[in-house]
């Protein structure tokens, strides 16, 4: 939705009091496009991100390989539990996993990670700040 059809949906004096400031300040553009929601890959990501374990997962894995059973005990929760979180995190490909014997090893993909991560700074349109 652009600026100007925001502007619209305002009252009458909200109307008066933006359009004052943003002629005052000329620090918008009224045809400019305004996006609210992210992408849907970005969106699956944040979801999965947000989640406390799943979070404390993949720091924990990030510079190690690590057993489900050492997962479970560092967290304080159930391996059973750890299983669920490590599997929605591999659907992302943002674990790497190998086997040793009957133990599977987990650390964190950081180039699939750091893929989301450049994904959601673009979605965001984040530019970064110029260096002296």
């Amino acid at each position: 939705m652009k600026v100007r059809e925001l502007i619209e949906k305002l009252s009458e004096r909200q109307k008066k009091t933006v359009m004052r400031c943003l002629e005052k300040c000329n620090i918008m553009d009224l045809d400019e496009e305004i996006e609210v929601y992210p992408r849907s890959d970005v969106n699956r990501f944040l979801k999965i991100l947000s989640n406390p374990i799943r979070y404390g997962i993949l720091k924990m894995l990030m510079n190690r390989w690590m057993c489900v059973c050492l997962i479970a005990e560092a967290l304080e929760v159930d391996q059973t539990l750890v299983s669920h979180h490590l599997r929605i995190l591999k659907e992302l490909n943002i674990l790497e996993e190998k086997r040793e014997g009957k133990l599977r090893f987990y650390r964190t993909n950081k180039e699939k990670l750091k893929e989301y991560l450049d994904a959601l700074l673009e979605d965001l349109n984040y530019e970064p700040p110029e260096r002296c």
